[in-house]
């Protein structure tokens, strides 16, 4: 994956669960557009990685990955303003795509503001598999 952003014009920055995600987080100041995780994790969910990253005041689009699909409570990830969440296993040029796609939407809505005038192209959808 990380050959592929890079190859696609992403800088990407890896961790290894949610707690030391946070702790990049942390030590960047915010400085993410964009954060992907998975929905299970050890000790860290992607459920409450989201809500610790909004609570940190993470204005960002999060996008979950999963192989649960139907089982996760979809509804609280739209509560936390989840981009979306993407089935595994999963084609990383779809994931290029819509990450392209999110960019996109924050160029047209800059620093990701809530403005009437410029609303966000990105609502919350789930790329499944067919």
């Amino acid at each position: 994956m990380s050959l592929v952003l890079a190859l696609a014009g992403h800088h990407a920055i890896f961790a290894r669960d949610g707690d030391e995600a946070l702790e990049l987080f942390e030590k960047a100041q915010g400085d993410f557009d964009l954060i992907i995780t998975d929905h299970q994790m050890v000790r860290v969910s992607g459920l409450d990685l989201s809500r610790r990253l909004r609570e940190k005041g993470f204005s960002g689009e999060i996008v979950v990955l999963t192989a649960f699909a139907g089982t996760i409570d979809e509804e609280e990830y739209k509560k936390l303003e989840v981009a979306g969440i993407m089935e595994k296993p999963f084609d990383l040029n779809e994931l290029c795509q819509w990450i392209d796609c999110i960019r996109e939407s924050r160029e047209a809505s800059p620093a990701g503001e809530n403005n009437p005038d410029h609303p966000k192209e990105i609502a919350f959808c789930w790329l499944k598999h067919k």
